[in-house]
């Protein structure tokens, strides 16, 4: 039997990479010792507690640091790398004891070397190349385009979660010689939350809903000056934003008193997947004017628990909601308090909204994406290897 290990490396706070991760976990899990056994590569406290609760074998392991020079050591020169990382490698060390066949990345941001196994890694988004004029994606340009571009010379597969990721993964990635790894398509899907439990929370009667990290991508300040445009029409309107208390909450928490807003705001910072779920049921909408995509997770949480949505016009984030969202320009106030302002005031219309988000997220759901992931596995693990290939011997080493 086949085995395939998985780097865990993300924490709760992480967002919808966290998100991804667990899903992933979670689907493996159904196929263990039924079609391969399974391996977690724990990197912190949560997941080593996580999987001791789940009783999935795990094992213990320290990042390492990869500089741009070794990243395009492994990349450029493959061959030379494996015979470095089998005696160098805590990794690779891993990979060989545990007779791992396949290896499954867990976060886009985490380097994996060139390893005597197969590897797939989600892309969760190439934004640097697309929407490089925010400080925080500017700041770390070189660094990403390093990595994704040696990254793209090693893996086998790559995830993606839409059409357009894969469009624009080939545009920034496929213009080269060399290795080109498969694209696979597999849209997140969200939980069935029909039995979720929620936590309360004290809320206003009437608020619209924002969860996101405060990073300046995320668009807080045009939902802000589009808040301050609503408050004399509406002036029961609140905002209630929930986020790790990082990055740009205080040029947020700024703005807001800047405008007077502070009756109209309030900012939850990081709370539990209990009371997510309750401030999503009783919301009046999710509103996400997020400027990068191709797509995000709250729309789709939002549509599962009967909330309506009101996204960014921007990438495949239109195709994500269908006709179960109202779409607004990120960059412009006016549209963002103008999408508002028509959810906040008609019952019917938020009525008709949250039916179209039940029939959207039936389109693709929490057993199409574990049937399509499970296929991808599989797919990559009964595939005849082609070209000169090498394999491990315990007693003579590599073997090519």
């Amino acid at each position: 039997m086949k085995n395939v290990a998985v780097l865990l490396t993300s924490i709760p706070q992480s967002g919808g990479e966290h998100s991804y991760l667990v899903k992933i976990m979670e689907t493996l899990m159904e196929c263990n010792q039924r079609h391969f056994n399974l391996l977690a590569i724990c990197c912190n406290d949560y997941w080593r507690a996580w999987c001791r609760h789940q009783r999935v074998k795990r094992v213990t392991y320290m990042l390492e640091q990869y500089s741009y020079h070794k990243m395009k050591f492994n990349a450029y020169f493959k061959m030379t790398s494996v015979l470095y990382n089998i005696c160098f490698s805590k990794l690779e060390k891993i990979i060989l004891d545990n007779n791992i066949d396949l290896l499954i990345g867990g976060q886009q941001s985490i380097f994996i070397p060139k390893l005597t196994c197969k590897i797939i890694q989600p892309v969760h988004d190439l934004m640097h190349r697309y929407e490089a004029q925010y400080e925080e994606i500017r700041s770390t340009y070189e660094w990403r385009e390093n990595y994704f571009s040696c990254e793209a010379r090693i893996s086998d597969v790559v995830l993606v979660d839409s059409q357009m990721g894969k469009k624009q993964y080939r545009e920034c990635y496929y213009k080269r010689r060399g290795h080109f790894p498969q694209i696979k398509i597999l849209p997140f899907a969200v939980s069935d939350y029909k039995d979720a439990i929620e936590e309360y929370i004290e809320t206003p009667i009437k608020y619209i809903f924002y969860p996101a990290q405060f990073w300046e991508h995320k668009n807080h300040e045009k939902l802000i000056l589009a808040l301050n445009l609503l408050k004399e029409r509406l002036n029961d309107i609140h905002l209630i934003l929930v986020g790790a208390e990082r990055n740009s909450k205080k040029k947020v928490e700024r703005l807001i008193r800047d405008n007077g807003l502070e009756k109209y705001v309030t900012i939850r910072g990081f709370v539990s997947e209990g009371q997510i779920i309750y401030l999503y049921r009783h919301a009046v909408a999710l509103v996400m004017p997020t400027c990068i995509g191709p797509t995000n997770i709250p729309p789709l949480e939002a549509m599962a628990l009967g909330c309506p949505v009101i996204v960014s016009d921007k990438y495949a984030m239109p195709k994500q909601v269908g006709e179960a969202g109202l779409l607004c320009n990120p960059n412009s106030v006016e549209s963002i308090a103008s999408c508002i302002e028509k959810v906040w005031k008609d019952e019917n219309l938020r009525k008709s909204m949250i039916k179209k988000g039940y029939e959207q997220i039936q389109k693709w759901t929490e057993n199409d994406f574990k049937r399509r992931f499970i296929e991808i596995v599989l797919d990559e693990l009964n595939k005849q290897n082609h070209g000169p290939r090498y394999r491990i011997s315990r007693r003579r080493g590599v073997v090519f």
